[in-house]
């Protein structure tokens, strides 16, 4: 039986002192360290780092070891596999996607896969938001700029992401100035003990925030001007994730 090798997430909020909680995959959630296994030495998983749209199909880049075989799965779709190159670089092209599909990153070599932490999310078949969830980090968004890419929520703490520019962002929450601070993946943070609604202002463009919403299982819905992720987190917690409209989309 083939034998899946897990990896354990530091949360990268931890430098600050608070996390999200972490998820389990048991019922389709996203991957994190609860019950994860040791990870092999010698099998890194990919990261994902940029996706692109030609027509009706999405190009996915990203970096692995050098010549590893970097595989995408999800529900009711056909993997995707290809071998990065030399460098560690890797592209595949996925076939036109429908409805909102929830992708798993992982690297093979033999009997032995490291799957990624994150999991790429594509709502509406990537007339949505394209993004990169995972438990206790900030959520990655891949489908364009925007001052604010997400809010991500445990029911007691916000947390308030976007991309990192040449000077942090004047950041207020519900009329509250927000520190913020430097991230992983080029992005910042801010944080406020709180889990509803509010508004959130970044450089002076304001974004009405729904608030929280929990839930048993994973879900994909419109909130506000915007779209909303709930995912389970153990034991009977869970995450959100808040992607707010991007201009013209």
């Amino acid at each position: 039986m083939k034998r899946r090798i897990s990896v354990t997430i530091v949360a990268a909020l931890a430098a600050s002192g608070l996390t999200l909680s972490a998820c389990s995959r048991s019922d389709g959630g996203v991957a994190g360290p609860a019950g994860a296994e040791k990870a092999s030495p010698w099998v890194r998983p990919p990261m994902i780092d940029r996706v692109m749209r030609d027509g009706a199909v999405l190009i996915v880049r990203g970096a692995a070891d050098p010549n590893a075989r970097v595989v995408l799965r999800a529900p009711d779709v056909a993997a995707v596999a290809v071998n990065a190159d030399a460098a560690g670089r890797f592209e595949m092209r996925l076939p036109p996607l429908h409805g909102d599909v929830r992708l798993t990153p992982e690297v093979q070599v033999g009997e032995d896969a490291a799957i990624s932490p994150e999991t790429l999310v594509v709502i509406q078949g990537g007339a949505g938001p394209v993004a990169l969830i995972a438990a206790g980090q900030p959520t990655v968004r891949l489908d364009g700029s925007g001052v604010l890419n997400a809010v991500d929520s445990d029911g007691s703490t916000l947390v308030v992401s976007g991309p990192a520019g040449p000077k942090a962002p004047v950041v207020t929450i519900g009329g509250g100035a927000a520190s913020v601070a430097p991230t992983a993946r080029g992005q910042w943070k801010a944080m406020v003990g709180r889990a509803g609604g509010a508004t959130i202002t970044v450089d002076g463009q304001s974004f009405d925030y729904p608030g929280d919403a929990g839930g048993s299982g994973l879900s994909i819905a419109r909130a506000g001007q915007g779209w909303r992720i709930v995912w389970p987190v153990a034991p009977g917690g869970h995450q959100s994730a808040w992607l707010p409209d991007r201009a013209g989309r």
